[in-house]
């Protein structure tokens, strides 16, 4: 993995990405950003902060739900991007996002244009 440079410190001091986590996966605000949270997501690359992110919105626009705390979340969750090829929402992302079809771990996709740029996909070709 890349290294993290002085942007991307700032980056996740100042944009508060945090809140934007808990705001996903928390929107009833049942739980309060402690310091363990705060820690673990501090812990977390920018990369893997994103990943996670987008993981788990995409996970929210298929109605699955999240399990566990924020904090449990953030320190047992391992994202993967999501292959649309067939899925029931991809009509509706080729209207409304960029996809793209990639190459992750070996094998070909159907991925957003964000999830293929989060996950460094290769081998990437417009689909839209």
């Amino acid at each position: 993995m890349a290294q993290e440079n002085i942007t991307d410190v700032i980056d996740k001091r100042f944009g508060n990405s945090l809140t934007h986590f808990l705001k996903l996966v928390d929107p009833e605000r049942r739980y309060k950003a402690d310091l363990n949270l705060s820690k673990a997501w501090s812990r977390l690359s920018l990369t893997d902060q994103r990943r996670l992110y987008l993981y788990l919105l995409y996970r929210k626009w298929r109605g699955e739900g999240f399990y566990g705390t924020p904090y449990e979340i953030v320190t047992n969750c391992h994202p993967y991007p999501t292959d649309w090829n067939g899925r029931p929402l991809a009509d509706r992302l080729m209207r409304e996002s960029k996809m793209v079809s990639a190459k992750y771990q070996g094998t070909f996709g159907i991925y957003t244009a964000d999830e293929a740029r989060v996950w460094q996909m290769t081998d990437i070709t417009p689909r839209n």
